[in-house]
């Protein structure tokens, strides 16, 4: 979930929605990379728990396959943080971005059974290609910006709504 609002936080700036950089104030897009970073290392955390829990018996191999795929998120999201953080150069955030865009569609198959799941890793190569036309000038920060909060709309919040209504997610 922390991850669907660091996406939401990401979108929001790129729309210009509280990332105007006040006169010798703090930049919001460093309070935005704090977020992302916290949300890349509790992927991370939660990729080794998966791991733990799971590795064993009949769900070994599901768990290390999440995991692994937890993982190629969680770091993503570590390093767009400290970039965003530390103004670091997004170029190689925009290459990045690109593997994790298309290396994720080897879990297709993970995904057998449940649409919903399999439309979620569409809408995440989508979104990540995005932010690597936004990097390289492909594409306007505004269409990125709404391409993100859709991606958290969708992706995260929504899955999260089903479950907390006791609707399994299809």
């Amino acid at each position: 979930m922390i991850t669907g609002l660091a996406v939401w936080l990401n979108g929001l700036a790129f729309l210009g929605i509280g990332a105007k950089e006040k006169p010798d104030g703090p930049s919001p897009l460093v309070t935005v990379g704090w977020v992302t970073l916290v949300a890349g290392i509790v992927d991370l955390a939660n990729a080794v728990w998966i791991v733990q829990k799971l590795f064993g018996g009949a769900a070994g191999d599901t768990g290390v396959r999440l995991a692994g795929l937890v993982t190629f998120y969680g770091l993503f999201f570590v390093a767009l943080g400290i970039a965003l953080v530390k103004g670091l150069d997004l170029q190689p955030i925009g290459n990045l971005a690109i593997g994790v865009a298309l290396v994720p569609l080897a879990w297709w198959s993970f995904f057998d059974g449940g649409w919903m799941f399999k439309s979620i890793l569409v809408v995440w190569v989508v979104a990540f290609l995005a932010v690597a036309a936004l990097i390289y000038d492909r594409l306007k920060p505004r269409v990125l910006g709404g391409i993100l909060v859709l991606t958290s709309l969708y992706t995260f919040l929504l899955p999260a709504a089903l479950l907390g209504a006791g609707v399994a997610i299809p």
